[in-house]
């Protein structure tokens, strides 16, 4: 049996990954001995340089943007999740296979409910309808909120998700980002990259009146710009997404070592963030 696990985070750019750090600190807090690197692939080199790693003796990688969707084209065998979310974040081998989940979703609701931000029965406004959006909406729905709207500035792409995850006992509603709303959010989750509110995105005046949650899947070393915007407009619960990176994290380190890890291990004194969502 082998003594030191190597797993990796693959993705292009990769340089600032928060990933190796806090693998290690799971590992750390559970006495296991690994070695986690953060490797620059490109998705024209997906493929090649996923077999070679394997060949190498990786034991499983996490996979970033933009390599999401290529993995779950390229995986032998995907979980339930990863199907509905046509997206992966974790890789591993098995018997001879490549196996892929994504914990992205299931990341977001453990985060969430550290944050006491109660889903069920919620009315939700998720900013944003590209992969990361895609990614999280199994998730939410599992849980049953009151509706999910997505507001996203190409509405044709809002109306695909709301179309996709859409059943006859739950009607999900698109609607263009700059739009008035027409009911009260409980809780919004900005899903958007995070410069969009510098490139003058336009949010609808009425977005914060119910002084809704926020929560941001951006995040950086102050609030995001998105938070700020909230908190000015009178919103008391803002969040950003750090907490939903460690969780999504320690679900694909349990996966790969059948280990639970504390992420209490983890804080953001721990970890040197991006100055700027």
């Amino acid at each position: 049996m082998k003594e030191l696990k190597k797993f990796a985070v693959i993705g292009s750019p990769i340089e600032h990954s928060l990933s190796p750090k806090i693998h290690s600190l799971f590992a750390e807090s559970l006495g296991i001995k690994i070695s986690y690197e953060a490797l620059k692939v490109e998705e024209v080199e997906f493929t090649t340089r996923v077999r070679q790693l394997f060949d190498e003796g990786y034991d499983g990688l996490n996979v970033t943007l933009p390599l999401k969707e290529s993995a779950f084209k390229f995986a032998d065998s995907l979980s339930d999740d990863s199907i509905l979310c046509e997206s992966v974040n974790t890789l591993w081998m098995e018997d001879g296979s490549i196996c892929a989940d994504t914990t992205d979703g299931r990341g977001l609701m453990k985060d969430l409910l550290n944050k006491q931000l109660d889903v069920k029965d919620a009315k939700i406004l998720l900013l944003g309808a590209g992969g990361s959006a895609k990614a999280i909406i199994p998730a939410l729905l599992r849980n049953n909120p009151e509706s999910i709207t997505i507001a996203n500035r190409t509405r044709e792409r809002a109306e695909y998700l709301a179309d996709r995850f859409s059943s006859p006992d739950r009607v999900m509603k698109a609607i263009p980002l700059s739009a008035e709303i027409d009911f009260e959010p409980d809780l919004i989750i900005n899903t958007s990259s995070a410069g969009v509110l510098d490139q003058g995105m336009q949010l609808p005046s009425n977005i914060f009146s119910s002084q809704p949650s926020i929560y941001d899947l951006s995040y950086a070393t102050s609030n995001t710009p998105f938070m700020n915007l909230a908190l000015s407009s009178g919103s008391k619960n803002c969040y950003d997404g750090i907490g939903m990176l460690i969780e999504q994290a320690a679900l694909s380190f349990q996966i790969w070592t059948n280990e639970v890890p504390d992420t209490d291990s983890v804080s953001y004194t721990h970890l040197t963030l991006p100055t700027k969502a």
